[in-house]
């Protein structure tokens, strides 16, 4: 009667706030090692244990709080404190997961609890909590009295932590029976299993029984409804049933819950009121002799630029060192694309591994498989039935091919390559036929797609190179099932695509042909860096300058011109390096010096003297007071390995430089188109957007003028897909040649023609280290993305709808291009909505910033439509709005005018780098 009446009192006194019960954050739990924060981002809160994740703070995740998993009614034996828990206070034991019960009535245990468990994750920096096995005690307190003891007790240790924590946010999983007495210091009440569950006494998934999801239900309705408090139902689903964790998720989120579902160790990404969606692709390829030989795999070279383009981010390996962890909720899929021949044991692995890949329903797409491969265990699994059969000479004929087919070369059979290959299910892309065999050389199948050799990509006859027969954007997206989101995009910066100056130091000293013969350097000073106010990144190579190095006679001269060079206002520093490494491998293999850097006398290779004594050298002699070298320009084959990008990272420099980039008209393919970057265990290496002009001029053999060249790939990375942003990348002997110095100008001129928003080349990288790490979600209502700092576009390709500004947070403005938009973010979170309806034809349309050639570091939306944007830039500020027709536009308090209207976009010029604000007001 006494406890009726406690609840009575406890509902009337929060039946004033039950009516506006706060909602839940976006909650995710992650108990394992390594947690992927690129992907948990996406998540407001995380509960993590701590015993993997020993300090928040360590965790630079602006957006997202994490939550120590506490375990109050039983103890894990492997938890530091578990050998100090007396004997006495303990009750048995959970079978089930191997952990002791904790006798809650023992005297000292809630001072135990606070000073031994609590305190330390408090002191570490956690200030939400997740209180776990809240009701073990009913595992040993078996009547009415003896569990109400062990309740009061739990009350009690809950009231201890909030006396002596105030501000400690509490979690409960379950502890229904003590919430009526504690409700008032929980924040959130958690429970699992409402409708998909775990058995671990049967290691077994189980569907909740109607009876107990009623029951537990009603316990989190009064949770919610009558006392206040955000309710979490935690279900458990097989890791291949991605599906239904998505419905069950759904369902939970329906019944105004919020959702996380995930396997029962919590040690994968599940879904929870947001899914986030994995970005990575493992791309397997084969054995490879040591890591430097990666760079130059087809995968590597081939597969990097469509998956980013797609918006997804490649991770090699080796096909003998396969991942055992479960990839679903981490990876989008799997691309196997082997190089080099496999032995019988190695095929085996591989077929079982994929065959379990299969299973857990991760989309695989196989390039140039092998006969041998498809053949044994594994064809059962794709359904396919491969066989060799003797060569009769007989032609091959094309008897079917689909549109994906003959994307940059018409298809020409093989006949070496024919083999038999029939499919029970999917969509033949390609089909073969030799006299009664067929084989089905592409394909789409319920488990993601093939295509065989040579179909995928061709080589040429003689020296043409190679050709994409397969549409490679089109293949990979549907054979590997990827959903349509909006793209993390490198390339554009407020709507304009980018573009960047970046110089190699080779050849500074070199004398030029023009009048005077002045230094390659001062004609880069005078007819570059004077000429053209646009960011650039210049860098030297210490052993050409330095009065100790190569060339001591013209040091002081060439000092000079550095000096000036670093000192003006457009140039950022970087360093390339002590001696030029030609050969990165090599040269640090290499136990003297054979020629793979410049020939210094007594110089022995040496990673920290290549990188942190260069960027000393020009910090100390060269750099003005207040400017820092930033960059690490890689050298030579620009094939670094990962003790190098180690050490230029533990530096606290960016790496730049190879990719090997070179369309051009005269080879007009995708093949010659790179990603964006190659990652390593040492580090991250961003490739050049494209080439220098040493492959433009046969190794600087002639013509001097080929540099002019580099447009052609300007445009054929601009359309029919904007795949790079433009980067005028030159060494300083470019300006040695007449010829050279001219084809220079042309390139700028046509750079400075163009539309862009000017940026400097670390903008660039780190846009590209963003990338790799981008959390991109789907909600309810839209996408949500996290950890945006630099990266602050978005491609939404067509047909997934026109941003919705309105309903969007975050967002700065969008531009239309051909058929997707590129939507600009003001910050480093956002959440996007999009509509059906393109506002550009919309009845009233409101105010929106098109395009500016600056970053938008923060918009404020007027409630009356426009708003106040802050933009920060590089060169005078030109921006275009749209639907302004009906506003005062103001930079900096003045009104100004446009320059020129087309329709319904008005643009507009200023002397000013960056405008601080910039105000569209509008009339309701």
């Amino acid at each position: 009667m006494k406890r009726l009446l406690t609840w009575l009192l406890a509902v009337l006194s929060v039946s004033t706030v039950a009516a506006a019960v706060p909602s839940a954050p976006a909650l995710a739990l992650y108990y394992g090692p390594n947690p992927p924060w690129e992907l948990l981002q996406a998540f407001d809160l995380v509960v993590v244990d701590p015993g993997h994740v020993p300090a928040p703070t360590a965790v630079a995740l602006p957006h997202t709080e994490l939550a120590a998993y506490v375990a109050v009614g039983e103890v894990q034996p492997g938890r530091p404190y578990a050998d100090s828990i007396p004997k006495a206070w303990l009750r048995g034991e959970n079978k089930d997961w191997g952990s002791k019960l904790i006798d809650q009535s023992a005297a000292e245990w809630p001072a135990f609890f606070t000073d031994r468990i609590f305190k330390p994750l408090w002191d570490s920096g956690y200030r939400a909590f997740f209180l776990d096995t809240l009701d073990s005690y009913q595992r040993f307190a078996r009547t009415p009295q003896e569990r109400a003891v062990q309740e009061t007790a739990m009350v009690a240790l809950v009231q201890r932590i909030k006396q002596r924590y105030p501000q400690a946010r509490l979690l409960f999983n379950r502890g229904f029976e003590i919430l009526d007495r504690t409700y008032q210091w929980v924040d959130m009440v958690a429970a699992e299993s409402l409708f998909q569950g775990f058995d671990a006494s049967k290691n077994t998934y189980v569907e909740v029984p109607e009876e107990d999801r009623q029951w537990l239900l009603g316990q989190l309705r009064k949770a919610r409804d009558v006392m206040g408090l955000p309710v979490i139902a935690i279900d458990y689903v097989a890791p291949e049933q991605r599906e239904l964790a998505r419905a069950t998720a759904k369902r939970i989120s329906d019944l105004g819950i919020t959702p996380w579902v995930a396997t029962p160790d919590l040690a994968t990404v599940g879904i929870g009121s947001v899914e986030v969606m994995p970005r990575k692709v493992l791309v397997v390829h084969g054995a490879i002799g040591d890591e430097y030989a990666l760079r130059t795999l087809e995968p590597v070279r081939l597969i990097g630029m469509p998956l980013n383009y797609l918006g997804y981010v490649p991770e090699y390996v080796d096909a003998q060192h396969l991942p055992a962890a479960p990839l679903g909720g981490r990876y989008a899929g799997v691309v196997l694309w082997l190089t080099g021949p496999t032995t019988p044991d190695d095929r085996q692995k591989l077929q079982v591994w994929l065959a379990q890949q299969i299973k857990a329903h991760i989309p695989v797409s196989l390039f140039h498989p092998p006969a041998t491969l498809l053949q044994g265990s594994l064809a059962k699994v794709l359904g396919v039935t491969a066989q060799f059969l003797p060569d009769t000479r007989s032609p091959v004929l094309v008897v079917q091919q689909d549109a994906m087919v003959g994307f940059e070369r018409t298809v020409r059979p093989v006949g070496d390559d024919f083999f038999s290959l029939t499919l029970s299910q999917g969509r033949p892309l390609l089909t073969l036929q030799r006299d009664a065999q067929v084989q089905v050389a592409a394909a789409l199948t319920p488990w993601g797609g093939f295509v065989s050799n040579p179909y995928g990509v061709a080589s040429l006859p003689g020296e043409a190179g190679i050709r994409w027969i397969i549409n490679p954007f089109e293949f990979l997206r549907q054979s590997l099932q990827l959903p349509e989101l909006p793209v993390p995009d490198v390339t554009t910066e407020s709507g304009r695509r980018m573009l960047m100056v970046h110089m190699d130091g080779d050849g500074f000293i070199s004398r030029s042909e023009l009048p005077g013969n002045p230094l390659s350097g001062e004609v880069v000073r005078d007819r570059v860096v004077r000429k053209y106010p646009v960011p650039m990144t210049m860098s030297v190579i210490e052993a050409e300058l330095s009065p100790t190095g190569l060339y001591p006679g013209l040091s002081a001269t060439a000092e000079k011109v550095a000096k000036d060079i670093f000192r003006a206002p457009n140039v950022a520093i970087a360093s390339h390096s002590y001696s030029h490494p030609f050969n990165w491998n090599r040269a640090a293999s290499s136990d003297a010096n054979e020629g793979y850097n410049l020939r210094i006398p007594g110089y022995r290779f040496d990673l920290q003297r290549e990188v942190g004594g260069s960027v000393r050298y020009i910090q100390e002699r060269l750099a003005p007071p207040g400017k820092k070298v930033d960059l690490f320009f890689w050298t030579g084959n620009c094939i670094p390995g990962s003790e190098a990008l180690e050490v230029v990272g533990n530096a606290g420099l960016l790496n730049f430089n190879g990719g090997d980039t070179i369309v051009t008209r005269s080879s007009p393919t995708l093949t010659e188109v790179q990603g964006l970057g190659l990652a390593r265990p040492g580090g991250y290496q961003v490739f050049a957007p494209n080439q220098n002009e040493n492959v433009y001029t046969n190794n600087w053999q002639g013509p001097f003028y080929g540099y002019e060249r580099v447009i052609e790939t300007f445009e054929l990375t601009e359309k029919p897909r904007r795949l790079k942003p433009i980067n005028i990348y030159f060494h300083t002997y470019l300006t040695s040649k007449r010829a050279g110095m001219q084809s220079l100008d042309k390139v700028f001129a046509y750079a400075m023609g163009q539309e862009t928003t000017p940026v400097y080349v670390s903008e660039y990288a780190r846009k590209v280290l963003d990338f790799q790490t981008l959390a991109i979600a789907r909600t309810a209502s839209g996408w949500r993305v996290r950890g945006a700092s630099e990266l602050r576009t978005l491609r939404v390709p067509a047909g997934m709808g026109a941003p919705a500004m309105a309903s969007s947070t975050g967002m700065g403005g969008y531009r239309n291009v051909g058929t997707d938009s590129y939507v600009h973010l003001a910050s480093d979170t956002a959440e996007l909505t999009l509509s059906s309806t393109p506002p550009s034809t919309a009845s009233g349309a409101a105010p929106v910033l098109v395009s500016a050639n600056a970053r938008i570091e923060s918009y404020t939306p007027a409630p009356t439509g426009g708003g106040s944007w802050e933009l920060q830039g590089h060169v005078p500020l030109q921006f275009t709005l749209a639907h302004v027709q009906s506003c005062r536009v103001r930079v900096a308090g003045r009104d100004i005018t446009p320059v020129r209207r087309d329709g319904v976009f008005f643009h507009y010029e200023l002397l000013d780098h960056a405008a601080r604000p910039l105000e569209a007001i509008c009339r309701n």
